[in-house]
């Protein structure tokens, strides 16, 4: 490379307004600022003050809220809804119906067995739940199924 003359020059010139202007730039603009600011100053002496009312409204006035609006309503027929509760089979020996709750608690699934006496015949009746909310039925359904049961539901929840 060679060395250019009229380059280096208006660079090295550049450069030099460039730092004479770092270097003063903030005084003057400093200067320029307090004195709009004292111009600003005389200016707000001429006008009437503004005196805001709401700091001494907060102070001296009491606001009373109602916290009813906020709290969280209770289901409606809480307490009047049916559990649901689903069957998970049947079977006429009871050994067998012992055997299927087993497998179902040991797959933390609620399981009970009801005993009926249907045509003079004595029935074991394995059920799951019950279960408050339909969500939680509806999982021990799947789970059912997926044991390769085929299990009913045993109220009637409008489905």
């Amino acid at each position: 490379m060679l060395f250019h003359g009229p380059s280096f020059s208006s660079g090295a010139i550049v450069g030099g307004a460039i730092v004479v202007l770092a270097a003063y730039a903030p005084e003057l603009l400093e200067r320029e600022i307090t004195q709009s600011a004292t111009a600003d100053v005389q200016e707000d002496a001429k006008q009437p003050v503004v005196e805001f009312e709401f700091p001494k409204l907060l102070r001296e006035f009491e606001v009373i809220a109602d916290p009813s609006a906020y709290k969280i309503p209770q289901p409606a027929l809480a307490s009047t809804a049916l559990p649901y509760t689903i069957q998970a089979a049947s079977f006429r020996n009871g050994a067998d119906a012992e055997t299927l709750r087993a497998d179902l608690l040991l797959n933390h699934l609620p399981a009970q067995i009801d005993t009926r006496l249907v045509s003079d015949k004595v029935w074991f009746r394995v059920t799951v739940g019950p279960f408050p909310r339909k969500v939680e039925a509806d999982r021990a359904m799947t789970r059912l199924r997926e044991m390769r049961l085929i299990p009913i539901w045993l109220n009637d929840h409008n489905r």
